[in-house]
């Protein structure tokens, strides 16, 4: 009897329908993630895929990816309703909704799904579907507030006769795709009853549709009706699946980003500009796009890139510990992490493992005992090691050229623990080594990229041939770390080298010590360097194509590129606001320009110049007009100052004293003749602020009985004009009105007499009265200004006065 009564109470009310949240906190600052393309929720019977169900998604809003759902028309489940509540918050699906082989269940109702944006479809022989029902037994698939599948079609195969999908208005939900259907029993089946839905359409007698597109005057892409006079009015160009109003943040969806409920074209970017600081400053509310959100944080397994969340790192970039994408090494080269050696070390057989290597976590053994011929060319392309490198015993080569980009050696717990005996060991005994170069044939080493030693010393004795051979103190992070060189043949005698002519280049610091000839060898330079190179200033260097410039800095004897953004070079520094002029945009700073490569926000394009916006604008502008218009001021205002006449003044901080404000919501009727075509473009956000009446200093409201304090005076709780009491002008007003009572009661005695009409007109005046003579009255009327309602008498012969208002 209650279940009966509860049916009944439904169809009389199909709006009130109830269905059972789940149990899960609601997830809406991130998007879950779904299926891939052409796969399901996993599970091998029903009641584990619903499980699975409930663990992916339940409490999601959004999905990013496909839901897809196959059960088993076999599987005798006892389905119903709340079997799918886990998806009652779900609004929106970035890729396809696909429901397959559902076996008996009354109904499937997603209540909150506003949008189907298939990004990702599936295909059939009428184009792209991201809608699909097929071999289902369900009753009737109720989705009452999708407003909008924004790619792609909807269709429905085998599905038992449910027809539910008749009763839809589907040229309001498709944007681009078709409605496909192909099942039997609903050929003749009957209309949907939906007579008691507003709009005419429904999912079912309980579920009606709401439309959003087909009822929309022309030039809106969506619309909302307005709670006041029932009237449609259009949504934001950034809504998508409509709106309740017109601001973009009182969309159903966002058509690009959604930024805390606002619908933007870009989230907040990393820097603002300062125009009291006249500098670029970071934003406090600075976002990441991460899907159709602007996030804090980029989540999951995503990564951080260029204001953006990414499944993995551009050519170019890697991942650092911290989720964020790095650019790699100048060379381009990114990291990579292999194993060191054993006290083996480097074999032929095992040499394979350093291949685009980049970091040796461990230690590196080199001797021509264990490798033979092999090309180690294999090695060039690291760059750290982290632990010891030893090499010797190397008699094959004369010259060892393929560390040449190792940067850094050492690493605490990594060196190794040697005692060695010499006069020049110092300190002398069992001591921690991170560099061992010794009993060599080598001529040349070059190891001209090598910054630090930065754990442990270096042991250098028994190569008698060694010329090229930089200085090894000079990179020891610990001046203190232990030394060991040999006394007699550490390396060759200095001065035999120059004699067989093994002399470093003459930009060298040193003619004796440097890891070859070239000026690219250097064991430091004697001038100024450019990129590993020595040169005698920075002029010398010739610039490859699209190269900005350099700059010399004499303090680090470093050349730099000018700054990207430079035209024409720079000067007093290489950074952007040194630039000599600007490649693409400039902004005016404290000690001249800065140069960037598009205006930031805070500002807008002026030419080639970035002008600061309006002080009062606080969303960026398009021009410089001090109040919200999207295409030459401000894009957002907290608080917009309005006329009498319901024109912007110019955006504020706050309301002035002399306004009252106002927060703008569909459901309002706005004063002052403004409409809502007029702040559309306003954000939601923004508080108007509204002219106080004349007389009132500050207020609540626009009417004189709104006044908080009065301009001028107040008499009886109600302010007063500012018209200063005169007793001259008070005693002339007040002949004057004597004179003008006493020709009235003159004429009308004559009119009496005559037995004529007379009309009078009495209004509140600065100036005299005079009489003019009309037909067969005498009509008295005052000159200047009038602010009264005019008041006739009207006394005919039967001696009987009556007051009209006119």
């Amino acid at each position: 009897m209650f279940g009966s009564l509860c049916l009944l109470a439904l169809l009389l009310a199909p709006c009130c329908v109830a269905l059972s949240a789940p149990n899960c906190p609601v997830i809406s600052d991130t998007a879950c993630r779904g299926n891939a393309d052409n796969t399901f929720v996993q599970g091998s019977s029903t009641s584990e895929v619903l499980a699975q169900l409930a663990a992916r998604f339940c409490g999601c809003t959004r999905i990013s990816g496909n839901l897809a759902i196959q059960l088993s028309l076999q599987d005798v489940a006892n389905l119903t309703e709340d079997s799918f509540a886990s998806l009652y918050h779900l609004r929106e699906i970035s890729g396809y909704l696909h429901l397959s082989n559902i076996p008996a269940v009354t109904s499937i109702t997603l209540p909150n799904l506003r949008i189907i944006r298939g990004q990702t479809t599936l295909s059939s022989t009428n184009g792209p579907v991201s809608l699909l029902v097929e071999n289902s037994r369900i009753g009737a698939l109720n989705l009452p507030n999708l407003t909008e599948i924004s790619n792609g079609g909807a269709t429905f195969v085998s599905t038992n006769g449910m027809c539910g999908f008749l009763g839809v208005n589907w040229a309001d939900i498709l944007t681009s795709g078709q409605l496909d259907y192909f099942m039997s029993g609903c050929s003749n089946a009957p209309n949907m009853d939906c007579s008691s839905c507003p709009s005419g359409h429904c999912w079912s007698p309980l579920y009606c549709q709401t439309l959003t597109k087909t009822v929309c005057p022309q030039g809106c892409g969506r619309c909302f009706r307005s709670p006041g006079d029932g009237s449609y009015q259009c949504c934001s160009d950034l809504c998508a699946a409509g709106c309740y109003g017109s601001t973009n943040d009182q969309c159903y969806a966002c058509s690009i980003l959604n930024n805390n409920g606002s619908c933007v074209t870009q989230c907040p970017p990393a820097q603002v500009y300062d125009p009291v600081l006249f500098k670029l400053v970071n934003n406090p509310n600075y976002r990441l796009a991460s899907g159709g959100l602007c996030v804090q944080q980029c989540t999951g397994n995503l990564l951080e890139y260029a204001g953006t969340c990414v499944t993995s790192c551009p050519v170019g970039y890697t991942s650092n510990n911290g989720g964020k994408c790095v650019a790699c090494s100048a060379s381009g080269v990114c990291p990579r992490v292999c194993a060191g050696t054993d006290s083996n070390g480097v074999l032929a057989g095992n040499i394979g493992q350093f291949n685009s290597c980049t970091i040796v976590n461990g230690s590196l053994i080199i001797s021509d005992v264990a490798l033979g011929s092999t090309n180690l060319e294999v090695l060039s392309t690291i760059q750290e090691i982290q632990g010891y490198l030893r090499i010797e015993a190397v008699t094959t080569w004369t010259s060892f050229p393929y560390l040449r980009n190792l940067k850094k050696i050492g690493f605490p717990g990594g060196a190794v623990n040697l005692s060695i005996s010499g006069s020049l060991c110092k300190p002398g005994g069992p001591q921690m080594y991170s560099l061992v170069l010794r009993n060599t044939t080598l001529q040349s080493i070059d190891l001209s990229s090598l910054e630090l030693i930065q754990y442990g010393g270096y042991v250098q004795g028994g190569n008698p041939q060694l010329c090229y051979v930089g200085n090894f103190t000079r990179h020891l992070a610990d001046s203190s770390s232990p030394v060991c060189l040999s006394a007699m043949n550490s390396r060759r005698d200095p001065a035999a080298c120059i004699a067989a002519g093994s002399v470093c280049h003459s930009q060298c610091i040193s003619n004796s010590s440097c890891w070859g000839p070239s000026d690219t060898q250097c064991d430091g330079c004697r001038n100024f360097v450019y990129k590993g190179r020595c040169v005698t200033q920075c002029s010398d260097v010739v610039l490859s194509p699209g190269n900005n410039g350099i700059f010399q800095n004499n303090g680090s004897g470093v050349c730099e590129d000018c700054d990207s953004q430079c035209l024409g070079g720079c000067v007093n520094g290489a950074g952007p606001d040194h630039c000599v002029s600007c490649r693409l945009f400039s902004i005016a700073t404290q000690s001249g320009q800065l140069c960037v490569a598009s205006c930031p926000l805070g500002t807008y394009t002026n030419g080639a110049m970035c002008t600061p916006c309006y002080h009062g604008c606080t969303g960026g502008c398009a021009g410089p007009l001090p109040y919200v218009n999207l295409t030459n001021g401000c894009l957002k205002c907290s608080h917009v100052e309005f006329s009498a006449e319901g024109k912007q003044l110019s955006c504020l901080s706050s309301c002035p004293v002399n306004t009252y404000s106002m927060h703008v919501s569909s459901s309002q009727s706005l004063p002052l003749g403004l409409s809502y075509r007029s702040v559309a473009m306003l954000q939601g956000s923004t508080t108007l602020c509204l002219p106080c009446y004349t007389l009132c200093a500050s207020c609540s409201g626009p009417e004189l009985a709104d006044c908080l304090t009065c301009q001028y005076a107040s008499g009886e709780g109600v302010c007063l004009s500012d018209e200063p009491i005169n007793q001259d002008h008070f005693f002339k007003v007040a002949f004057a009105f004597s004179m003008t009572v006493m020709c009235v009661v003159v004429m009308v005695t004559l009119t009496v007499i005559m037995g004529g009409v007379v009309y009078v007109r009495v209004r509140k005046s600065k100036s005299y009265s005079r009489l003019i003579h009309e037909g067969e009255g005498l009509n008295i009327q005052e000159e200047g200004n009038t602010s009264v309602t005019p008041v006739s008498i009207i006394w005919n012969k039967n001696m009987k006065a009556e007051k009209t208002q006119q």
